[in-house]
């Protein structure tokens, strides 16, 4: 079938082409609004700038498709193959994209708002600028994990998505907007997330080993029994942030907003907070061996029960600090 014989069916009001091969197929700008091509054959197909609002795109071949601009709001896409598909500014909101092949991906500035991507394949897409604001990504019983590892999610709008349980090891989150986004469980290790807005965000159970987080937005960010270790916080925001049971083994935090910390029982061996600013903030129980506080101000933090005779505390300010003894430093 070419593209003129399924536009003149289509505006005869004919919606079933289930099956069909259309293979490179040119449809740009074409009007398919509730179009069913659901396990079509459409490898190489152009829909650039086409309306394929409430499409039925499920099980099709859109791999090296050009999609770019294309309104796919509220389609079906499930278990759809779109590896190395050109999505470039395209319109995905609210789209069923579950078990769908989106690895290789053009996703430059495309709008996944509300989409459902869970158990999706997004391995080395390119999401820079991407809007994914609500989107569900979600881990079900271990059956549906996003897989966003190595993704490039570059100032992409991740706001209030649900990424628990994703693999975003590797991925680059670089100015990302993940503002009370969704992250228990999830697996970020070596990610870059230097300048990345966390604000708010629910950390808890997730893997940060050896990750970016320099200059990053984590105020409120609650992050509870997460592993830490090795990460670069330095000059990080963490203002108000629970960290309660947290793994900090060498972790960078030169010069890190620690105000109102809560650091209860974490393993802070070896960590470096040279110049980082620790006011009223809770280290209770926590295991401070070899930490490096030098000239951070700690003025009426909460050291009580906190193993820390090894540790750094020259040049410190500690006016009204509570020692591991209970006895409050003037």
């Amino acid at each position: 079938m070419n593209a003129e014989e399924l536009l003149v069916r289509y505006r005869n009001e004919e919606l079933n082409f289930r099956g069909e091969s259309l293979v490179a197929v040119d449809l740009s700008r074409a009007d398919l609004i509730g179009i069913d091509l659901s396990g079509a054959d459409l490898h190489g197909a152009t829909f650039s700038w086409a309306y394929l609002n409430r499409a039925k795109l499920s099980k099709s071949n859109l791999m090296e498709a050009k999609l770019q601009g294309a309104n796919l709001s509220q389609a079906e896409l499930i278990g759809a193959k779109l590896r190395d598909a050109d999505l470039h500014g395209a319109v995905l909101q609210g789209a069923d994209l579950r078990s769908a092949d989106l690895s290789l991906a053009n996703l430059l500035d495309v709008n996944l708002m509300d989409a459902d991507l869970r158990n999706t394949k997004l391995g080395g897409a390119n999401f820079t600028g991407a809007c994914l604001r609500g989107a569900n990504l979600r881990e079900e019983n271990h059956k549906y994990i996003a897989n966003l590892r190595g993704a490039n999610l570059q100032k992409a709008d991740l706001r209030g998505a649900n990424l628990t349980g994703a693999d975003l090891a590797r991925a680059d989150l670089r100015g990302a907007n993940l503002t009370e986004a969704t992250l228990r469980g999830a697996d970020l290790s070596e990610a870059d997330l230097s300048n990345a807005i966390l604000k708010g965000a629910f950390l808890t159970e997730s893997n940060l080993f050896n990750a970016n987080l320099k200059w990053a937005n984590l105020v409120n960010t609650k992050i509870e029994r997460a592993n830490l270790n090795e990460v670069n916080l330095m000059a990080a925001n963490l203002q108000g942030a629970l960290l309660p049971d947290c793994k900090l083994v060498r972790v960078d935090l030169r010069g890190a907003n620690l105000n109102g910390t809560k650091l209860v029982r974490t393993d802070l061996r070896r960590a470096n907070l040279q110049g980082a600013t620790l006011r009223e903030a809770n280290l209770t129980e926590s295991f401070l061996a070899l930490a490096d506080f030098s000239n951070a101000d700690l003025t009426d933090a909460i050291l009580i029960r906190a193993e820390h005779t090894t540790a750094n505390f020259y040049g410190a300010r500690m006016s009204g600090t509570t020692m591991a003894d209970g006895s409050v430093r003037e």
